[in-house]
Order: structure tokens, then C-alpha cells, then sequence
């Protein structure tokens, strides 16, 4: 590709580094870590603080540095490290010991998120197209700390310009230059009151006005209000708002993407004919400003049309260069994936720091021991904490290997995107796949993040419902990330969706072709179903390998199950939504689940069997089976049910979770220490890298605001007569 065809939506250096290597190889190969690479690493990645958790890391059979190493690359962790040491090093960055007021919030999370542009936290896109595992550690590197200021970081300088990058063209790039300069703030408004999941069914429409080739912008009422979009309740000046595009002639040609200014970026005033505020206090995530937003023939000029998919003439006549509009649609929902990649990151972020917390503090606190003993042993010990916590470490690394390689592949696909590398086929089909892996991986992360977060705060006891311990917060931010950029159990049906729509090609005997290869060995689905689950001994029973094939065998059963059930029902005369209706539970979102945990676990079989180590790689086969295993058990019944399990193998399949958790424990700590950001970053005083816990509670305790102070409505409190107030 020549230089001189690049649009100008991309910056002067990355059409520089085009120029100089026009076609950059994905995926990067991922060189091995070493030893001595280790050692270079001391400098961001120190020993550990000699205390109580020592003994325990005495007792890994790894390295834990060449292991971050392994999931890592050196950039990008020098680049983590970087992020880090400027939040730490700043005041502003540092964390009230209590809550602050909503406004408070609003006002902190407004000044870090500039403060954050100023120092550079935003990866430039040429920088992704050399390296696109730093897509994702940015994702972590700005989510682990505070995820108010990090949103709104990642939707003003972000999703924001990325967006207007996918699907606009080269009108469009003033408002990414405005953005960079942060002359304008922006936000993205796709959800409306009364419909969210169900974009087909939003109301705010755009008509075209051939006279005077502006669009007219409409809110019929309070249910097509633009809403929970962050950044508009107090901050946005201009948003990328979804509308029914009408033409002139009256037809709706659907949901199109526009660039509108909401206020005056000089005074932060709503412009005339728009209605715009905020939402009001949320269970978590305060800081961050969700708004909303209605029209009353609001007029825009033609070029706010974001016309990269479809545009109108100056006759007003609509025109597209993909006439398919299920191509069309299936290209422009690759562009909107970013936000559930990046979720699926976020949520294993989130997991990552409570089981940090939950591992340590289990390793330190001790209670109980043998009768007639006054030996006490770490609650880490007995096989109950391990069967709470270890597989979640085990999911931690699963969700995290995942995810750099998601946020790769999406990096690649949205770079193509803007350059121009892909067909109009290649587009949609690469864009359908990122969709329906999205689709499930934002829903499974989010959820077991959910589940394991609780787990870990119900297993460091009373001390885990302090504040300062962390988890509370932890789990109040990660709520959001089971209903954002699609609520969970509506957004799987998208995946199962895909799935289906493969079904007649299969029958007929036809291949399918999945870009990215996830569903490709439903190519086999006749052979796979007529396969029986063998296995002899226990350890045969966790081999990732089997369990791979039992998942292949799982969703092949499922989709053929589903895809049955919606024959059978279309032939009894439902129509196609009763269709679709009638065939969730226990079929089609049991079909997502099972292909996204098969996705994941072969996506970490596959990195851990390049990974160089022998030490690092056998630890992280315990932890692909534990994980295999451990997800697999929770469809016992749909396995025994299709025939593919029989006798004990169900019972075989447990007592391998359960061995394989007490495998694990010597190398527990030392996995946790693997992912845990710095102690600055974690800030629980129960998940110190140090492990003296009581130490940093005490300090805690006492130190907390008003901890030792008599309260100023201590006279309410106390029963005393009026003759004795001068005593007092």
C-alpha cells in the first residue's frame, strides 16, 4: 500500500512507519524469556519485602518474573511500570482513606483524566501497529488503578476518536485532532431510555433536509432520550449519537452514527435544541459523569454523518459501498467491539486484584489446626479455601492470556479498518467473529469476575467488608461491567445467534470459514458428536487436551440441540422472534458459554505450549486443566444427558479439581505476585506485598479520619441531666 492512499485519519508518524513496513506481521512473534531477561527486569519488577508470605514464595517451583515475562513482553511492561510510577508519584493520584463527596468524585476523576493525557498515557496508534499486545496493557495499566478517571479517559481520548477513526473519513479528523488537543471532549451515545440491548428498536431520529443539507435531530419523547452515556452528565462537548437515518424521500435506512456538538466547549452550554444532564449517583463509579440527552429538532450539518458505511448524496438519495446490509451492519459492529474487548480486560483486572488480596491475606491468617494442638495453620490449608480461591487464580490467567490476544486481534482488525488493508467481505466476516467472541467473553469474564470477587471478600472474613481492604470497591466497579455495552444475558445471544447461522451450510455438508478460527471445527460437528468421552485414570480425567475435545464435543452438541429445538418449533408454527424466544434457557446461551470457555482455555493451551520454560510451563498446564476441568464440571448434566459422559467419569472429573487445587497451593502466592500490580496500586491493607496484615490494619484503623475522635453528636449519644452540662 502506498503512503499517498492512507487517509489522513491517521497521524504523520504512523503513516511514516507504513511507509517503512507497509505490512506488519500478526501475530508478533513472541520471543522467549530468559533468565537473564529476568535479571534486567529487577529494576521495575524488585524483590519482594521479606515477611510472613516469604516462606510461601521459598516454596514455587517458578520464577514468578520469567512467568510475567512469559504473558508479557518487555515493552509493554515497561510501559505498565511507567504508568504506575507517574500515578504514585503525583499527589492528586493518591487515594482518600474515605468516600468523597459525588461532586468530589466528579471534579477528581475530571482533573486525573487530565492529568493522564498530559503525561501520555494514550498509546499512539503507531505504536500498536508495531507491537498490538500494548493495547492491551494499556487496558491494564489505567484500569487497575481507578476505573472513574480511566473511562473517562478511555471514552474522551479513546473510544471516541477511535470510533470517528473506523467509521468516518477524512471531514472527520478535525474532531480527532480537536480531541488530541483537548480542545473538545467527547462521548459515545448509542443507548437510549427505553432500549438498550435492542438498538433496532431506538427511536432518535436524523432526517435529511435536501434544501439545506443539514440533518434534523429528533427525540419523540422521553424513551428515545439518549442515556447512562459517560462523559455527557456534566463534561461532554460533542458525542457520536446513533439515529435512525431518515432520507428525504421518508424511508428509515437505519441506525447510522453522527458527530454532534451537545455544548459550547468554551462555556459548557448546552446548545439550543438540546436537552442534556446527568443521571444522578450510582451504586459504584461515581466519578465517572453518565448523562443524557434529547433533541428537539436539533440541526446538524450533512457532514456530521459519519459516512465511512453509508452516506446520502446531494440529492439526498442514500448510497453505500456495501449494498448487503447485513454486511454493512456486520462491518460497523466489528468497529463498536472495542468497548467489550476492552471490558473482557477490565473484568479481568478486576478478578485478578481480589484474588491478590484473598490469596495473601489466606496465606497469613491462620485459624484452627489439629485436635489437641495449639498449632494454628494459614487458612490457605484446608481444602475448602483452596476450592474457593485457586481456581479463580487459574481463571485469572486464563482471562488475562485471553485477553492480550483479543485485544491484539482487535487492534489488527481496527487498524485495517482505518487504513483500508480489508474487502468490504473481509470486513464484515472478521467484524461478525470479533462481535460474537465479544459477545461471550465480556458476559463470562464479567460474571466470574462477579462471582469470584464475592467469593474473595466471603473468604477474608469480617476484615474483608472494611473499606480499606479493597474488595468492596472492587466489586461495586465490576457490577457495571455486567450490563455496559450490553447487558449479559441479552448480549450472549448474539454469539449464539452467529453460531446458528451456520447450521444450514453444515447440514448440507458445506464449509464455513471463521477469520480468526474459533468455530472452524464445527467443520467436523458429525465426527465430534459421534465421538465418546474414554478415560482411564484421574489424571487423564484433568489432560487438557481431553478436555478440549469434551468442549468441542459440548458445543457441537449444544448448537445442534438448538438448532433442533428452533426447527421443531418453526415447524409448529411460532414465528421467528417466538422462534428465537423460545429457545434461550438451557439451549442458546448455554451455547455461548460453552464456545467462549472452549475459546479461552485453547487460546492459553496454545500460548502455554510456547512458553520456553519448563518451570513456568508445567505450573501453567496445572492451571489450564484446573481451569478446563473446573468450568467443564458446572455442564455435568448437558455431558451425561448427550451420552458423552457415562459411569464415573463425572466423579473422576471433581476429585481432579479438587487434587489439582492442593497441587497448586505451594505455588499460589507466588501466581498471585505474578499478576498483582504494586502495593500503591492494589491499596488493601489486607493485600500487602509484605503479608503483615495485622500491622497494616492496625495503622489503618487508627489512622482513619475521626478513628479516635469523640464525635461532635456525642451529647446524643450520652444520657446526662442539665445540671451537670457545666461539668462536661
Amino acid at each position: 500500500m502506498r503512503v499517498s492512499v492512507l487517509r489522513p485519519l491517521l497521524s504523520l508518524s504512523t503513516r511514516r512507519l507504513l511507509a517503512w513496513s507497509p505490512h506488519v506481521p500478526r501475530p508478533l512473534i513472541r520471543m522467549a524469556a530468559t533468565t537473564a531477561d529476568s535479571r534486567k527486569m529487577m529494576d521495575i519488577l524488585p524483590d519482594f519485602p521479606v515477611g510472613p508470605l516469604t516462606p510461601w514464595r521459598q516454596q514455587a517451583s517458578f520464577d514468578w518474573r520469567l512467568m510475567k515475562l512469559s504473558i508479557y513482553d518487555e515493552e509493554s511492561l515497561r510501559y505498565i511500570h511507567d504508568i504506575w510510577s507517574f500515578f504514585e508519584s503525583e499527589k492528586l493520584f493518591h487515594m482518600s482513606p474515605s468516600t468523597l463527596s459525588f461532586d468530589e468524585q466528579r471534579h477528581l476523576a475530571l482533573k486525573r483524566m487530565k492529568a493522564m493525557k498530559t503525561f501520555g498515557c494514550m498509546v499512539p496508534m503507531e505504536r500498536i501497529l508495531a507491537n498490538p499486545k500494548m493495547l492491551s496493557a494499556w487496558c491494564e495499566a489505567l484500569f487497575t488503578y481507578d476505573i472513574d478517571s480511566a473511562i473517562k479517559f478511555s471514552l474522551s481520548y479513546s473510544m471516541f476518536a477511535n470510533v470517528i477513526r473506523n467509521l468516518g473519513t477524512d471531514k472527520h479528523y478535525k474532531y480527532v485532532e480537536q480531541s488530541e488537543n483537548e480542545e473538545i471532549i467527547g462521548c459515545f451515545a448509542l443507548t437510549e431510555v427505553a432500549h438498550g440491548s435492542n438498538a433496532k428498536g431506538m427511536k432518535t431520529t436524523a432526517t435529511y433536509d435536501v434544501k439545506n443539507k443539514q440533518f434534523v435531530m429528533n427525540s419523540p419523547n422521553f424513551e428515545a432520550a439518549k442515556c447512562w452515556v459517560g462523559n455527557l452528565g456534566q463534561s461532554a462537548t460533542h458525542a457520536v449519537v446513533y439515529a435512525k437515518l431518515i432520507t428525504s424521500d421518508g424511508k428509515d435506512q437505519g441506525l447510522h452514527p453522527f458527530i454532534i456538538p451537545v455544548r459550547c466547549s468554551k462555556s459548557l452550554r448546552p446548545f439550543p435544541g438540546v436537552i442534556v444532564g446527568d443521571i444522578g449517583e450510582k451504586i459504584g463509579a461515581n466519578g465517572l459523569d453518565n448523562g443524557f440527552m434529547m433533541f428537539n429538532s436539533y440541526r446538524v450539518s450533512k457532514d456530521a454523518l459519519l459516512n465511512k458505511l453509508g452516506d446520502v448524496d446531494e440529492d439526498g438519495k442514500y448510497v453505500s459501498p456495501i449494498r448487503d446490509p447485513n454486511k454493512r451492519f456486520g462491518a460497523s459492529l466489528g468497529a463498536l467491539s472495542g468497548g467489550r474487548v476492552q471490558i473482557t480486560g477490565m473484568a479481568a483486572t478486576n478478578l485478578q486484584k481480589a484474588i491478590t488480596i484473598a490469596t495473601r491475606y489466606s496465606a497469613v491468617r491462620k485459624q484452627f489446626g489439629p485436635e489437641n494442638s495449639s498449632e494454628e495453620f494459614a487458612v490457605i490449608e484446608y481444602q475448602q479455601q483452596q476450592f474457593r480461591l485457586i481456581p479463580y487464580i487459574a481463571a485469572s490467567y486464563i482471562y488475562r492470556v485471553f485477553h492480550i490476544w483479543f485485544a491484539e486481534v482487535y487492534a489488527s482488525f481496527a487498524t485495517d479498518s482505518v487504513i483500508g488493508n480489508m474487502s468490504g467481505d473481509e470486513k464484515a466476516a472478521k467484524g461478525l467473529e470479533i462481535h460474537a467472541l465479544s459477545s461471550a467473553s465480556k458476559p463470562i469474564s464479567s460474571w466470574a469476575a462477579r462471582d469470584g470477587i464475592q467469593v474473595c471478600r466471603e473468604a477474608c472474613g469480617g476484615h474483608g467488608y472494611l473499606q480499606a481492604t479493597g474488595i468492596g470497591k472492587i466489586r461495586n466497579e465490576n457490577d457495571a461491567n455486567c450490563t455496559y455495552e450490553g447487558e449479559n444475558s441479552l448480549l450472549v445471544q448474539q454469539t449464539s445467534n452467529w453460531l446458528l447461522s451456520f447450521m444450514s451450510n453444515l447440514e448440507k455438508g458445506n464449509k464455513i470459514n471463521t477469520p480468526y478460527n474459533s468455530a472452524s471445527y464445527l467443520n467436523d460437528i458429525n465426527t465430534i458428536l459421534k465421538s465418546k468421552h474414554k478415560i482411564s485414570s484421574l489424571q487423564e480425567a484433568v489432560d487438557t487436551k481431553v478436555l478440549l475435545s469434551a468442549y468441542k464435543w459440548l458445543v457441537c452438541y449444544m448448537l445442534k440441540l438448538t438448532y433442533d429445538k428452533t426447527k421443531r418449533l418453526s415447524k409448529e408454527g411460532l414465528d421467528s422472534f417466538s422462534v428465537r424466544n423460545d429457545s434461550q434457557a438451557y439451549h442458546a446461551v448455554t451455547l455461548s458459554t460453552v464456545f467462549v470457555e472452549h475459546a479461552m482455555l485453547e487460546k492459553f493451551y496454545e500460548f502455554t505450549l510456547g512458553v520456553q520454560d519448563r518451570n513456568c510451563r508445567e505450573v501453567l498446564m496445572k492451571l489450564a486443566s484446573l481451569h478446563g476441568a473446573w468450568s467443564l464440571e458446572k455442564h455435568l448434566a448437558n455431558l451425561y444427558m448427550g451420552g458423552y459422559f457415562t459411569g464415573e467419569t463425572g466423579q473422576l472429573l471433581r476429585d481432579g479439581i479438587i487434587n489439582l487445587c492442593k497441587a497448586l497451593k505451594p505455588e499460589a502466592v507466588t501466581l498471585v505476585d505474578t499478576l498483582a500490580p504494586p502495593d500503591f496500586i492494589l491499596n488493601s491493607v489486607l493485600g500487602k506485598s509484605d503479608g503483615n496484615v495485622y500491622q497494616n490494619l492496625q495503622s489503618a484503623i487508627f489512622s482513619y479520619p475521626g478513628a479516635l475522635a469523640r464525635p461532635n453528636w456525642w451529647r446524643d449519644v450520652v444520657k446526662w441531666e442539665s445540671n451537670e452540662k457545666s461539668k462536661l
